[in-house]
């Protein structure tokens, strides 16, 4: 069994807890997903660690938002700038700004569960 880390950073709890319902129902029986969380930008850089498969990433949240959050990869962590990154939002005006900076795909919320599994398989 293999064993994926993926990081959901998301200002809103309940967000944050659709997404772990999600991906506890993960349709491959062959690997295993933890799950972290972090509520903003500035969290999720003081959680990253190589072991980190996949990022699902809300763009706007407080003290530091998800584009920051990608710039800040590009930039000051280029370590971490081969993690695939999912952005997930309700605003699609920030998707080619989003794909710019690392994104690897753009998901319009609400999410819908299976489209975010075929997002995820693709990188995991």
């Amino acid at each position: 069994m293999t064993d994926k880390k993926i990081l959901i950073v998301d200002d809103d709890q309940t967000n944050r807890k659709f997404l772990n319902i999600v991906l506890s129902k993960n349709p491959n029986p062959n690997t295993n997903i933890k799950i972290i969380e972090a509520e903003n930008g500035s969290d999720a850089l003081s959680k990253l660690d190589n072991d980190i498969s996949l990022i699902l990433l809300d763009i706007y949240m407080p003290i530091m938002d998800g584009i920051e959050f990608m710039k800040n990869i590009q930039m000051n962590n280029p370590q971490y700038s081969n993690i695939p990154i999912i952005v997930l939002s309700t605003d699609d005006t920030k998707k080619q700004e989003a794909i710019s900076w690392g994104a690897k795909d753009f998901i319009i919320k609400p999410v819908n569960p299976v489209n975010l599994w075929e997002k995820i398989s693709k990188y995991l």
